[in-house]
């Protein structure tokens, strides 16, 4: 495992490296900066297939949930590669993603709730756990839109705004990824209310009602989008405060429940 480890962390730390260069001289190698990001998500996904299944796929805690995001994040990030897919904050995951692997390393994998013998079980944290990486993935945009608005109403110029894309495309790709991780999100909690026997049972009820108000701002924001046209900062700004609500109630109980109550 330390093997493997390693080798997830070095892979992720260059991709990051070589990302931040390619802001400074366009005309870095995109091939390259591929190859390694893409072998650092392999890397990192048989780096949490080994530790999930060193326990027989019995626990999930919040370290590994962590990872599960990192990975998804990393994965999501790399298929949406395109160059006009204006996400510059793709360092800052491949970073993060590392820094999840090396939680993991030191974290016991028969810590935590089980999931053994619950399908249904597994079935909503896995719909959970998709969704918070889209959304999170949409609210790396959203903070990118938020910087690209006040570097416009501010008439500030730095060099990193140099290498910035248009802020329609910014966000559309945010819109886009808030609607289908607002879709998925909906699909998660009505599942758990399907597969769980009660989603307001102690040490359930406030990931529920947190993560409810949170899709419940997701869809208020869709709709006015979609429907009305809105667009804009207020907008942006509820996302993140949703996503902060949504971040609480999934990982703030479950550390609580992992840590601080182990």
């Amino acid at each position: 495992m330390l093997g493997l480890l390693a080798l997830t962390l070095v892979l992720y730390i260059v991709s990051a490296g070589l990302l931040w260069r390619q802001l400074a001289h366009k005309d870095s190698s995109t091939t390259l900066i591929s190859w390694v990001a893409l072998a650092a998500v392999v890397s990192h996904g048989a780096l949490l297939a080994w530790y999930l299944a060193s326990d027989g796929f019995d626990h999930l805690n919040v370290a590994s949930s962590l990872s599960v995001v990192a990975f998804l994040l990393a994965l999501l990030s790399f298929l949406k590669v395109q160059p006009n897919s204006g996400l510059v904050l793709r360092p800052v995951i491949y970073l993060f993603a590392a820094v999840s692997c090396l939680i993991l390393a030191l974290s016991p994998a028969h810590w935590g709730a089980s999931i053994a013998n619950t399908h249904g079980l597994a079935i909503h944290i896995i719909l959970s756990l998709l969704a918070y990486a889209i959304l999170m993935l949409a609210t790396l945009y959203a903070v990118q839109l938020l910087y690209l608005n006040y570097l416009l109403k501010n008439h500030r110029m730095n060099v990193l705004s140099n290498y910035l894309p248009p802020l329609m495309v910014v966000e559309k790709y945010f819109f886009r990824l808030l609607s289908s991780g607002t879709l998925l999100l909906f699909v998660a909690i009505a599942s758990g209310f399907v597969f769980l026997d009660d989603m307001f049972a102690q040490g359930q009820a406030h990931k529920t009602i947190l993560s409810s108000i949170a899709a419940l701002i997701y869809l208020a924001i869709v709709v006015l989008h979609r429907v009305q046209g809105m667009r804009g900062r207020m907008l942006v700004i509820a996302s993140v405060v949703a996503s902060i609500l949504l971040s609480l109630g999934y990982f703030g109980s479950r550390f609580v429940r992992d840590v601080l109550l182990s």
